[in-house]
């Protein structure tokens, strides 16, 4: 017989303690509204360490080179489950190749 409490906790501890996807991520995957997953986080007691550093986890030489492929910050931050933000302040950390923010033109008096 399947335990798939066992299973499915399993899969909820990967996606959220060893891949530090984000609730909402997770969620989304899974078919569930937020706050299910976060009744979930309460439930089996999961803490996360380290999120500062997640950033860290990508691999970079991947990430430039779905950047100079012409990806966007949006496809790759769903691919990954970062957040936008996450993908492009990583993209003017390193600088990597795509897009840039305009910048203002000059006002003609």
């Amino acid at each position: 017989m399947i335990n798939y409490g066992t299973t499915l906790r399993d899969k909820f501890a990967r996606f959220y303690l060893d891949e530090y996807r984000s609730l909402k991520w997770i969620a989304e995957h899974v078919g569930v509204n937020d706050e299910a997953i976060k009744v979930l986080v309460r439930e089996y007691g999961m803490k996360r360490d380290g999120k500062a550093t997640r950033w860290r986890q990508i691999d970079l030489d991947w990430l430039r080179d779905q950047r100079a492929a012409g990806r966007t910050c949006r496809e790759l931050a769903a691919e990954t489950g970062f957040s936008l933000g996450m993908i492009s302040y990583l993209g003017q950390r390193h600088d990597l190749p795509g897009r840039r923010a305009r910048a203002e033109p000059p006002v003609s008096s």
